[in-house]
């Protein structure tokens, strides 16, 4: 299931990445003469872009199938949101998106929900602080400053 904003950055990088390919589809036209292998070589590079950009395309379209799903509480964080994390007092606030890596955009960074961290902040609010264990092994708390649909 995808929140209304979850499905509009898929269908957005969707886009980008279509746009890609076909840019990678143009230089993966062999020019017309004899050349030489450098020549060759990168037309070998474009189609094997070709084929990892089809593979991520195939992947968008299959998760822009799930149903769009309006949130059980607005207020809370969940898959599509855009959420602000100040990491200890005193620290700047970051703002990240919970969702795939494909969700990115320009400017802010992904939380998958299944990491530590966004698994725990799924269902939180603005105010409430959340305690994680890091890749390190350490224990961590966060304060969810702000919540976006």
């Amino acid at each position: 299931m995808l929140s209304k904003s979850a499905r509009i950055a898929l269908q957005a990088r969707l886009a980008d990445l279509k746009a890609q390919r076909a840019q990678a589809a143009l230089e993966s036209i062999p020019q017309a003469g004899t050349g030489d292998a450098a020549d060759h070589a990168g037309n070998i590079d474009a189609l094997i872009r070709l084929g990892e950009l089809d593979a991520r395309i195939a992947d968008l379209e299959l998760q822009l199938q799930a149903p769009v799903v309006e949130s059980a509480d607005p207020l809370a964080a969940a898959v599509g949101s855009q959420v602000t994390l100040r990491f200890g007092p005193g620290e700047t606030p970051e703002t990240f998106l919970i969702g795939r890596v494909e969700q990115a955009s320009s400017g802010i960074d992904v939380i998958t929900p299944s990491s530590p961290l966004g698994s725990v902040l799924l269902g939180a609010r603005a105010g409430d602080e959340v305690t994680y264990r890091a890749a390190n092994g350490k224990t961590l708390t966060v304060i969810l400053v702000s919540v976006e649909a």
